[in-house]
């Protein structure tokens, strides 16, 4: 404030802002001439807007609608003047589904009243209904946010083109049924209309004419077709090289080789295959389902035990904690998958410690990134993948990625949204195939076909199996002979029903045997079964393991609590703005 009083006292010139759209629309005149040069109905529209600048601006923003009733309109510009001499030059952009001529000088200001011409024409401006064909047009549009205190329009008729009803026009914002316009002038040659009061911003004229049928015709399928061809063309030009280019690649290197194509029952897991194993060739992922049927499978076999606790209180539901105590030290007989596992878990701790899920929240993060990295690359080297998953993917997105940015040069040489639409299509595809990249040899395929055997074996039920066993077709004859049920065997295969979604399965088909708890499993029930144990294992447990083997996420979330005719209902119009 006071910087500006004294440069005031000084005779300084200072600085002001202009608002390039603070000006008023004092005149808009629009001449049309119909005809059907076109079958679907052309204009020829010149439009006279009378303008007067507060302040000092380069020139109007007229935007002009590119589709009406879903026909693109073949906008052509044919001259741009100024009978004031303002500068009249012009470029044009798209922006949401106008294009939008930019006139004047972007070196030269104009300021006070200023007039600009602007003549071109549109196609398919006919709409066609069961007794009648009908123009039905915004003249200024309803995006303008400028007052325009006098809207006209004059509508030259073609010989031989009459009218089937009375015209009508409507004024104000989208959507309003207000008539403050006249229709001036009525005859076989024109129409006219004129506003009777001021249009305030995002207020428009609007005008409907009905016709007898005959004069013009509606497009044919081919001729609809052919108004969206080089939209298609430039839609398909970014989609094919992306989506094709991400095709071809996948078919040559992501695909796994052919199997046996038919799946017998297994009684065991392929190759001695660890759980983790197991479930990472299965998907291709190494989640925290595998490491939970690894803990499971680690406990059954002695090596540490799950303790179950519940809380009791008073007035909500019981609590539910899990822990984990170390029953063996010396994990000479493990893998180094499983060492990793158990080392992550109790660290440097001695048998009889006991750790509990619940503190362990996060922590573990780092060794189930250790896992996912290391599984994928043993499997790789032990010849299950052709390459590690992870790498072949990024391989695959280093080689689009070159690609992409072509595409994305060439689209800003297109533009338009159907450009952009066939860059994201094509890009949605590239993510499915980088996805599907990862690729089996011929011993994963066999694996992976093994352990659908074996997923086959552990969900179908006994008497269905030896139904099935009877039959002439005999789907599901075996290799060799079944094992006999024992709880032994229930306890050798749940880790792997768990990591092929079929443990509630495998547990209904030992309810009968299998009725004492494990001593592998300490916890509460006053009736114990399996399917029992497996809720347990595959919810409360589950949920506990997610929580410590999974990273923290961070919230990007706020922090505050929280019939008839009508006005902008035609084509045409769109609207405007300074600059």
């Amino acid at each position: 404030m006071l910087a500006g009083s004294l440069a005031i006292a000084l005779g300084l010139a200072v600085p002001v802002y202009a608002d390039v759209n603070d000006f008023v629309i004092e005149s808009f005149k629009a001449d049309y001439a119909l005809s059907n040069a076109d079958k679907q109905g052309e204009l020829k529209i010149v439009e006279r807007i009378t303008v007067n600048f507060s302040d000092q601006n380069h020139g109007i923003l007229r935007a002009i609608p590119t589709n009406y009733k879903k026909h693109r309109l073949q906008l052509h510009i044919d001259s741009v003047g100024s009978d004031t001499g303002a500068p009249a030059q012009y470029s044009t952009y798209a922006e949401n589904g106008n294009t939008v001529l930019k006139i004047g000088d972007p070196n030269q200001t104009v300021t006070g009243q200023q007039e600009y011409t602007i003549a071109y024409t549109v196609r398919n401006v006919i709409g066609f209904y069961a007794g009648h064909d009908e123009l039905y047009w915004d003249v200024n549009g309803d995006q303008w946010a400028q007052l325009a205190q006098s809207v006209t329009v004059a509508v030259h008729l073609p010989a031989g083109l009459t009218q089937a009803r009375r015209p009508a026009c409507y004024t104000g914002a989208f959507g309003s049924t207000e008539q403050d316009c006249v229709i001036g002038s009525e005859s076989a040659a024109a129409i006219e209309a004129r506003t009777l009061s001021p249009l305030r911003p995002y207020q428009t004229l609007t005008l409907v004419a009905g016709f007898d049928k005959g004069y013009f015709k509606p497009s044919s399928w081919y001729e609809y077709a052919g108004e969206y061809a080089f939209s298609v063309v430039k839609f398909l030009i970014p989609f094919v090289l992306l989506a094709g280019t991400a095709w071809r690649y996948w078919y040559k290197n992501g695909r796994d080789p052919k199997g046996r194509g038919v799946i017998v029952p297994e009684y065991a897991p392929p190759d001695g295959l660890k759980p983790i194993e197991a479930g990472t060739i299965a998907d291709f992922r190494t989640d925290n389902r595998d490491i939970t049927a690894t803990i499971i499978d680690l406990a059954i076999r002695g090596y540490l035990k799950i303790i179950e606790t519940t809380s009791e209180h008073k007035f909500r539901r019981d609590a539910t904690a899990y822990s984990l105590r170390l029953e063996k030290s010396d994990f000479t007989g493990l893998n180094d998958h499983e060492r990793v596992l158990l080392q992550g878990i109790f660290g440097q701790q001695t048998k009889g410690e006991e750790v509990s899920l619940s503190l362990l929240k996060y922590k573990l993060s780092s060794t189930a990134a250790q896992l996912q990295r290391d599984v994928k690359q043993d499997l790789t080297a032990r010849g299950y993948f052709r390459k590690h998953p992870l790498s072949a993917s990024l391989r695959f997105f280093g080689l689009l990625a070159v690609e992409f940015i072509f595409v994305v040069l060439l689209a800003a040489v297109l533009q338009g949204a159907a450009v952009t639409l066939g860059i994201a299509a094509g890009t949605a595809l590239v993510v499915i195939f980088i996805i599907l990249m990862p690729a089996r040899t011929p011993q994963g395929v066999a694996a992976k076909e093994s352990l659908l055997g074996l997923k086959l074996y552990l969900k179908v039920a006994e008497a269905e199996r030896i139904k099935k066993l009877q039959s002439p077709n005999a789907p599901y004859a075996s290799k060799s002979p079944e094992p006999k049920k024992t709880v032994e065997l229930f306890e050798k295969l749940l880790p792997y029903a768990m990591i092929l979604g079929v443990e509630e399965q495998w547990a209904k088909q030992f309810e009968s045997i299998y009725r004492t708890p494990p001593d592998w499993y300490q916890g509460h029930w006053t009736a114990f079964s399996a399917a029992y144990l497996v809720a347990n294992l595959n919810s409360g447990m589950q949920s506990s393991i997610n929580s410590a083997f999974s990273a923290p996420s961070s919230s990007s979330s706020s922090g505050f609590s929280g019939g008839g005719g009508f006005s902008g209902g035609g084509g045409g119009g769109g609207g405007g703005g300074g600059w």
